[in-house]
């Protein structure tokens, strides 16, 4: 679940004090009302007519009752006391969450599909707007909404529930436990997703999720379809990793004419990794998939390759080791691509994935010595990860070719300076950093590019 850290309590203060049109820049046509009050109806930007749009488009589709941001921004009385923090927070492209950015190091060979980034207009808007003691305006006047972002899977082909439930016990030393559970889509027949969902049932808990295809349906044998200590892979013999979940992710949309292909008879199977809250027992016994499917084959297939550590590829900096007190410390993993005869291959998505010690990752294509950057997210948030996928047509996507070089460089900083890392060690009742290693524990570390490809039969 998204926690908000360093949050300036002055501001915060400050914009709950401010009466309207109170604040600084506050517009003259404010008027006093009879009653010792205020009409600011005038005043712009106010709430109906400016900010409300813009919070329906950007910030809604987490900051609502029961969504996994901290408050709800569902009306003018639940957003206005946070003005101030909301400006602070646009002003420095915090919110809304998007990370996969350009650097002088990096300029991604393609835009990326639903850039969540605010032009710089809505964000002076959101400033003026708390200058001015966040005004509310005239309902009467109140702007027409816009219609909000897609965060959940349209019209899907099946919903399934988790066939058991999980309880996290959160206590001692071991705040990580991964549990392994069977999903049946119940298809007679091969089917080719062209959407996929995983719905946590408990975002207290839910740190992250690997889907893979169970061609033989293996899985159908566990008690429950659950598979408790499974550790960090599928359970199973010869699983297919198809998709993931973290904190912040969409939904897996592959592009137009791209097909996940699940066997007929075959199971989906969750690797799902539970952190502990510490505070108790919690129990998971509502998590979903959702599924869109059709039942043709499509022109490309899709398949997804974890490239970095742990993953495919040589750790060029072995051993994989970021000593207490490190900063700016890089570990990089390159992976050489095999032939693949008969098949033209697209790159269409790429997801970065570290822990609570790095900072800045990227993930890039080189070939005959020349290197494409494919993404990098330099302001590192574990609480929002995401697969990144380009707005282009697959036949004009980046073409992976036998012999390339997929290299994954990471950057930690393993000091008290990096506020993610302290947070951590304060739930393992650690004051200092330590030692860290490649692993599955929070507290341990990854260089981890998921590269999403589809493949046709070459011209």
């Amino acid at each position: 679940m998204r926690r908000f850290v360093g949050i300036d309590v002055g501001l915060v203060i400050a914009a709950c004090l401010t009466g309207c049109g109170g604040g600084a820049g506050a517009s003259d046509t404010t008027t006093a009302a009879d009653d010792g009050g205020c009409q600011d109806c005038a005043t712009r930007p106010n709430w109906h007519e400016d900010v409300a749009p813009l919070v329906e488009a950007n910030c809604r589709y987490c900051h609502t009752d029961g969504g996994i941001a901290p408050f709800s921004m569902d009306s003018y009385d639940e957003t206005h006391p946070w003005s101030a923090y909301m400006a602070q927070q646009v002003s420095n492209r915090i919110m809304p969450p998007w990370h996969a950015v350009e650097t002088d190091q990096c300029t991604p060979p393609f835009p990326f599909r639903h850039d969540a980034r605010m032009p710089q207009e809505a964000i002076d808007t959101f400033v003026a707007w708390a200058n001015a003691g966040a005004p509310e305006g005239d309902p009467a006047n109140a702007a027409p909404l816009p219609s909000p972002p897609e965060t959940d899977l349209a019209d899907p082909t099946v919903t399934i529930p988790m066939p058991g439930s999980i309880t996290i016990e959160g206590e001692g030393s071991t705040l990580d436990f991964f549990h392994c559970v069977s999903f049946d889509p119940g298809n007679d027949d091969d089917i080719y997703l062209t959407g996929l969902q995983v719905q946590p049932g408990n975002l207290e808990i839910a740190h992250h999720v690997l889907v893979y295809v169970d061609e033989s349906a293996q899985s159908a044998a566990w008690p429950n379809g659950i598979q408790e200590d499974c550790g960090g892979g599928p359970g199973i013999n010869n699983a297919t990793l198809i998709a993931g979940w973290v904190p912040g992710a969409m939904p897996t949309r592959p592009p137009d004419d791209v097909g996940i292909r699940v066997p007929a008879g075959a199971r989906l199977v969750f690797n799902y990794h539970y952190h502990a809250t510490g505070g108790g027992p919690q129990v998971d016994d509502s998590t979903a998939l959702l599924l869109k499917y059709e039942t043709s084959a499509p022109m490309w297939t899709s398949y997804f390759e974890l490239v970095g550590a742990p993953g495919e590829g040589t750790i060029l900096t072995a051993p994989f080791l970021i000593p207490a007190g490190a900063s700016n410390h890089e570990e990089i993993v390159e992976w050489t691509v095999p032939d693949f005869p008969g098949l033209e291959v697209r790159l269409w998505t790429a997801a970065n994935h570290m822990h609570k010690v790095g900072v800045d990752m990227t993930t890039s294509l080189v070939r005959d010595g020349e290197e494409t950057c494919l993404l990098q997210t330099p302001n590192w948030d574990f609480d929002w990860q995401r697969l990144y996928s380009y707005d282009v047509p697959i036949e004009g996507a980046v073409q992976v070719l036998p012999g390339d070089v997929i290299r994954v460089r990471c950057t930690y900083e393993n000091t008290l300076e990096n506020t993610a890392l302290l947070e951590t060690l304060g739930e393992l009742g650690e004051s200092a950093p330590i030692d860290v290693g490649l692993g599955e524990g929070t507290l341990d570390e990854m260089c981890l590019a998921g590269i999403g490809v589809a493949y046709t039969p070459a011209p």
